[in-house]
């Protein structure tokens, strides 16, 4: 993978920056909790254009790489130890790892409890936490996705199925064909409001495949304000992702 080096304005420390090339039209630019920073970009654009495109962003960069620096270790998902915390539905909910002979993760007010039988093996504290919110984040999702559904339902959409799996630039994808959703295991990390943005713009897809004039008419006619959530969702909501 190629890379670039910029220079980050306020600290003069230097960076480096994966470029990745694939078939798309457009350029994203992300910078991941892991201090690895991303820059896809179509595969014919020069790479002076993104050298000068990111030292641009060189500002905007910095100031995620020092968000991700202070939140390190609270609301993170790279580690579960006691006093460590998780967004859920936009609150922060603490980890309390307890040794016991029954393995369960339950949550009780802003804590989720992890009941297992060696509290320090990380693999196994792991599997129990996924597989305990993965259940969440499906009921949640699912909830939400048949309570958006009528405004698609009318036009002779079936009810598409909900999947949940972990992907780490999409807040959820749409298979016409299918007829499913696939959302972001994370997501339920978000509040409610930025969680039904993307529901509701993948069930519009199942009218308008792409992202036409059309799509966009649709979208902002049930949720006007869908710029916005989607802005504070991509930049603010979810860190870890």
């Amino acid at each position: 993978m190629e890379k670039v080096s910029i220079m980050l304005p306020t600290s003069q420390k230097t960076v480096e920056v994966n470029l990745d090339r694939k078939t798309m039209k457009t350029c994203r630019l992300k910078v991941y909790p892991t201090q690895e920073i991303v820059l896809s970009i179509p595969q014919t654009v020069p790479i002076e254009w993104a050298e000068e495109f990111l030292t641009d962003k060189s500002s905007w960069i910095e100031s995620k790489l020092e968000s991700f620096q202070r939140t390190s270790g609270y609301a993170a998902t790279d580690e579960i130890r006691n006093g460590f915390s998780i967004k859920m539905l936009g609150e922060d909910m603490l980890f309390v790892l307890t040794e016991c002979d029954k393995e369960q993760v339950y949550s009780e007010g802003k804590r989720i409890y992890i009941c297992c039988h060696d509290p320090d093996d990380q693999e196994k504290v792991w599997n129990l936490f996924e597989s305990w919110w993965r259940k969440q984040a499906k009921a949640i999702l699912q909830k939400r996705a048949e309570h958006w559904y009528p405004i698609i339902e009318k036009y002779g959409v079936a009810m598409p199925k909900v999947a949940v799996r972990k992907m780490k630039t999409l807040w959820g994808s749409c298979s016409v064909n299918r007829g499913a959703i696939t959302l972001n295991f994370y997501l339920i990390k978000a509040r409610m409001p930025y969680i039904d943005y993307v529901i509701l713009h993948e069930l519009t897809h199942f009218l308008y495949p792409n992202h036409s004039k059309q799509f966009y008419m649709f979208l902002s006619n049930y949720m006007p304000d869908w710029k916005e959530r989607k802005c504070i969702l991509d930049q603010e909501v979810v860190h870890g992702l």
